[in-house]
């Protein structure tokens, strides 16, 4: 059960974080992304990938 928490949390965590990210970049280009939705997606996929495999190895090393 704890486990679904934390990946809930994680994934709330992701995007927000990726929100973030694509809103900075057009703050510093001064304009809005032509492909915002693409650009999004591609920073929350990487995001996702390395937070969930970290967290896996973390609840993996803590299980054993």
């Amino acid at each position: 059960m704890m486990e679904i928490v934390l990946f809930t949390l994680n994934a709330i965590v992701i995007y927000l974080l990726a929100d973030w990210i694509v809103r900075t970049i057009e703050s510093k280009k001064g304009a809005v992304l032509r492909q915002r939705q693409v650009i999004f997606f591609a920073v929350f996929l990487v995001l996702a990938l390395l937070s969930f495999n970290i967290l896996r190895a973390l609840l993996t090393t803590a299980a054993t």
